[in-house]
């Protein structure tokens, strides 16, 4: 019996606490993210990308992480749209578990219906790209592969 409690506050403690990734995510997204890519996640075209139903929030989180770190410069086209934007990279600004809740909440928002991203996605990436100092450019992105992980560069 004592088993099956343990159990299930396990279960119990892991709703919470994706609930509380949820939450936290949106409130990063709603502080930084929600100006160029709006509540709605639809963006500003031709500007700002959209978020939802794009591979790059649907495809590798690893990418999606690396994206929100480094930032993004130059032209990229999403869902056959050219957006003319620079994003800016925030890993001086969020922690890891704030990017993950961030990614977390983008993914599972706006009709995306994508996993969660742990935190740890997030630590490995940023150890990756250390020494990275330019931010990606679409054809970086573009090579990257879909669900796995990019070389480091």
């Amino acid at each position: 019996m004592k088993k099956y409690l343990f159990i299930a506050a396990l279960l119990v403690g892991g709703a919470v606490q994706a609930q509380d990734q949820v939450e936290l995510g949106k409130s990063v997204y709603m502080t930084l993210c929600v100006a160029c890519h709006q509540p709605t996640g639809a963006g500003l075209p031709p500007v700002f990308p959209p978020l939802t139903q794009t591979e790059y929030v649907s495809e590798s989180p690893e990418r999606f992480a690396a994206m929100i770190l480094k930032g993004v410069m130059g032209p990229m086209t999403v869902k056959g749209m050219i957006y003319l934007s620079v994003m800016p990279p925030q890993e001086a600004l969020l922690n890891d578990e704030k990017i993950a809740a961030a990614l977390t909440y983008v993914r599972g928002s706006f009709g995306n219906t994508y996993p969660a991203v742990a935190t740890e996605v997030v630590t490995a990436t940023r150890a990756k790209f250390l020494d990275r100092k330019v931010s990606w450019t679409e054809a970086e992105l573009k090579a990257w592969p879909a669900t796995g992980t990019a070389a480091a560069k």
